[in-house]
């Protein structure tokens, strides 16, 4: 399978060219056009119990849509919800975890699950479950804003906003802790808890934090109904 990332960073969209018989995993609703004699199809990715844990827990969708190709240099193009970047992951048997709502596609050889990351997670404001990618092959996540890539040399100290955070290797250690010092510092800078990561390992971080800026849009927008995707339905589906 031949892939490439167009458009980027702004507005990223993946192409990707298979062969025939090859497939690729990819979030609902993430589809945006494709070869006629291609297929689609919605899947529950491991059974009920896993898509529940997906939908409920770490805000991606019930389903997981396959698309296999039927024909050779049968084209896909797949894109985020969110206007941002789209960064390739390669997966040699490591494991990564990846921000909920931040996978987009994957090849067969990747499997996905939700993650729990602990009280620390619950703490840091962000939820406690995320997602954990492992196994072999290409993997691609998204991000709201541009994608920074930082690789940490062993023991370098560094510090993430954790609605910053796309996806980092499962290897790095890792807490959360206060982005100065006391109650007032948190204050006057306008920063709250971050992640305190220790390398080494690779970092992939959104220049862009969507909870803020849903928070600057909130006064101007109305409350959503349920025939606008609103609920357990509208999150099943990609609503």
């Amino acid at each position: 399978m031949k892939t490439s990332i167009i458009q980027r960073p702004s507005y990223s969209a993946l192409q990707c060219v298979m062969t025939s018989g090859e497939q690729i995993r990819a979030e609902s609703g993430s589809m945006l056009a494709m070869d006629a004699t291609a297929k689609i199809e919605g899947k529950m990715q491991g059974g009920i119990w896993k898509a529940l844990k997906r939908t409920v827990l770490t805000s991606e969708s019930f389903f997981v849509t396959t698309i296999s190709a039927e024909k050779n240099n049968t084209e896909v193009y797949l894109a985020p919800r969110s206007t941002g970047d789209v960064e390739e992951i390669e997966l040699k048997g490591d494991e990564y975890v990846v921000q909920g709502g931040s996978f987009l596609a994957c090849e067969p050889g990747v499997e996905t699950d939700s993650h729990f990351t602990g009280w620390k997670g619950f703490v840091s404001g962000e939820g406690i479950f995320m997602i954990k990618a492992k196994g072999n092959g290409k993997m691609f996540v998204s991000s709201f804003g541009a994608i920074i890539k930082k690789e940490l040399s062993a023991g370098e100290e560094f510090l993430v906003d954790n609605g910053h955070i796309v996806a980092f290797s499962s290897k790095i250690p890792y807490k959360i802790t206060k982005a100065g010092e006391g109650v007032m510092s948190m204050v006057t800078t306008g920063e709250g808890l971050v992640v305190h990561f220790t390398g080494p390992g690779t970092l992939y971080l959104q220049s862009r934090n969507l909870r803020s800026f849903a928070e600057q849009l909130n006064p101007f927008l109305r409350e959503r109904n349920v025939s606008q995707g609103a609920g357990f339905l509208g999150q099943a589906f990609g609503g």
